[in-house]
Formats: C-alpha cells, structure tokens, sequence
C-alpha cells in the first residue's frame, strides 16, 4: 500500500513540475553552460512603450501662460482638487503652454483643466464634451488602445 501512495505523490508531483510557468524555477544554465541556482531575469524589450491595452496620451493647454499652476481632474481620480487628490500635474513649456501625460486604461472619461486651483475649464480643443451639471460642460476623453 505504501508502495503504491509513494507512486502516486510523485506522479503528481511530477505533473505539477510540469505545469509549472516559464520563469518559476530560479535555476538556470548560465553562459558557460553549467547549472546555478541564481535569481531569474527577464528582458524588457520595450522600456518606452506603455502596457498593452493602455492609452498613453498628451494633454496640452494652451493661453494660460501667466498662470501658476495647471492640472487635469475628472472623473478617472474623483473629480480631485489638486495632485495630491489625484489630478495630474501639467507642466508650463517654454511656449507658454502646459502639458502633460498620463495612462489610461480603456474607457471614456469626463475631465477639465484646472488653472491657478480656482479655474475649472473644458478642453479649448476637445470638441467632444457633455453637460456638467452646474451650467457648463466637462471635456470627454476617450482611450481606445
């Protein structure tokens, strides 16, 4: 009886090992071709590309170059006042515009600029826009990876 429940741990175990995905072991051949236990490493082949199925935009305004501050806020961080409520800063340019980066996963979004924390405006450039509730609109964003 122990014979056979010793054949079948490591039948299992066995079957197991095989299932395992690549990178799970950290012992590898190295260059000189013998065996090492040594950390698994992997190789980045595109460091600048965003994550698959995420969109990686720019966002630019302009005509506010005498202002202090500039972020976006929306609806993707809960309307946050600031950047440390999540709104994303934006940074003023040599041309007098600010802009700045942020990911998104897909989805469409509402968002407005924020200038000097008192300035909420839609996107001067962004034709695509929805009531706000209070008389104006927000700007819509649409990540489509």
């Amino acid at each position: 009886m122990r014979a056979v429940a010793f054949v079948i741990v490591i039948a299992t175990w066995a079957a197991l090992a095989a299932c395992q995905p690549p990178g799970y072991s950290t012992h590898h051949v190295d260059a000189a071709g013998s065996g090492a236990d040594a950390p698994a490493t992997t190789v980045d082949a595109s460091p600048d590309a965003p994550p698959s199925g995420v969109c990686d935009d720019m966002f630019r305004l302009d005509g506010h170059g005498a202002a202090m501050t500039a972020w976006v806020s929306g609806d993707f961080c809960a309307w946050g006042v600031d950047p440390d409520h999540g709104a994303f800063p934006l940074t003023k340019g040599t041309d007098g515009a600010w802009t700045g980066t942020r990911q998104f996963t897909p989805g469409t979004y509402q968002y407005k600029f924020v200038v000097d924390s008192t300035m909420w405006i839609p996107d001067p450039n962004d034709p695509n826009v929805v009531d706000d509730g209070f008389g104006g609109h927000n700007s819509l964003y649409t990540c489509t990876p």
